[in-house]
């Protein structure tokens, strides 16, 4: 694995573990943040639109730079679909967190922002990618 490749791989599994750490983190050991109406859901897109895009670039990409649609489409999937349904669930299992449809709304949403912003910079500068 060439050493560009390396280096993304591990700051998608950095930022991966950051969000696994503060979403399944005990409710009451959060600090408090500001009263900002939706700050929550906010946070929400944008830790899964920036996991999105980091795990969509991972091995997308051939040699040539063309978009290998399978794995681009398994990424997707995962990160954008299945993962942030199964931690919103899971949280319903840690104390004082709670399971909330607008909580994977706000998942799906910052999933599907990171996903296009990884295919705009694509057709914009495929070397950024």
């Amino acid at each position: 694995m060439p050493d560009k490749e390396r280096i993304k791989l591990y700051f998608a599994i950095g930022w991966l573990l950051l969000v696994i750490l503060l979403l399944l983190t005990p409710g009451n050991t959060l600090p408090k943040g500001p009263s900002i109406p939706h700050l929550d859901k906010i946070a929400h897109i944008g830790l899964f639109g920036v996991l999105t895009f980091l795990w969509v670039q991972i091995g997308t990409l051939d040699e040539r730079k063309k978009i290998i649609r399978r794995k681009l489409l398994t990424n997707l999937l995962v990160f954008t679909i299945i993962f942030p349904i199964f931690v919103e669930y899971v949280q319903a299992y840690v104390p004082n967190r709670s399971f909330e449809y607008e909580d994977i709304v706000a998942n799906l949403i910052g999933g599907t922002i990171g996903f296009i912003g990884f295919i705009i910079l694509y057709k914009v500068k495929p070397s950024l990618v």
